[in-house]
């Protein structure tokens, strides 16, 4: 079988972290995405840490091709994340996405160039900060149980109705419904602030995510916060105290809380 030789690895870009902290400690020994040991290419103040690539596996067209395929993907992706993972456990990173790929290191420098303040001030923010995720989830029945019997405006209706005659009675049963179901949203959403409150003092930063439905989290309670906090290293003990003694307080509600972390500082390092 003829085997076609490549001159010249692209780069494959995990994320970028302060050139002054590989002084103190080395970037750990990782294997790359194409089986090629991970290295650092200095740039000012910044360290980009890369792993050659070959073209013919990590062009954009293959790239394009494989990403179908979701054993590749699965595959890919994991190791994309345990790479960054290793990396965040002693370094300040700001991550990549995955499959961020350049065909040169002048293409590489170039960005690092022309973003370099960018770059700079969000890895200062992300500084001996991890990124946390909190999920909570809320037993329908339960927390449309504590509406009906706690919220002021469904006792007033259901008070009133207990006057009326048989046959309005039916028709306001109906309108009670649905204000027991509008009360209820916004009594979660009353719940989440009073929790965010509650979690001030720890985060610097917070994302609200889209809330999963049950067909992806095969749970029979819903979804009703997807959260991710940026804490300070040293808070981070502290935060999850508290998030235990929330849960304890609001599990009356029908809340449960589900806790992840640490993780690399993924939805912190963007631009919104």
């Amino acid at each position: 079988m003829a085997h076609t030789t490549v001159e010249t690895d692209f780069l494959y870009l995990y994320g970028v972290i302060f050139k002054e902290e590989l002084q103190k400690t080395e970037v750990p020994s990782i294997i790359g995405i194409d089986l090629k040991r991970a290295t650092v290419i200095n740039f000012k103040e910044l360290a980009a840490v890369i792993t050659p690539v070959n073209p013919l596996h990590f062009s954009q067209q293959q790239i394009d091709l494989q990403i179908k395929d979701p054993n590749w993907l699965k595959e890919k992706a994991f190791h994309h994340h345990e790479c960054i993972k290793a990396i965040h456990s002693q370094f300040t990173i700001l991550p990549m996405s995955f499959c961020t790929i350049f065909q040169k290191e002048d293409n590489l420098r170039s960005l690092l160039n022309e973003q370099y303040d960018v770059i700079l001030q969000k890895l200062n923010t992300l500084k001996n900060k991890q990124e946390w995720n909190l999920k909570i989830y809320c037993n329908s029945e339960q927390a449309f149980s504590y509406v009906v019997i706690h919220n002021p405006s469904v006792l007033e209706l259901r008070e009133s109705i207990a006057t009326m005659p048989k046959g309005k009675q039916f028709i306001m049963k109906k309108k009670l419904n649905q204000l027991i179901q509008a009360e209820l949203e916004k009594e979660q959403s009353q719940w989440w602030h009073q929790i965010e409150q509650k979690l001030k003092s720890f985060f610097a930063e917070t994302k609200i995510r889209e809330n999963w439905g049950r067909e992806i989290t095969e749970r029979k309670d819903d979804m009703i916060v997807n959260c991710d906090f940026l804490i300070d290293k040293e808070k981070s003990e502290q935060f999850l105290n508290k998030l235990l003694e929330l849960e304890i307080e609001f599990a009356v509600l029908g809340c449960t809380f589900q806790v992840s972390g640490p993780w690399p500082p993924y939805h912190f390092s963007k631009e919104n």
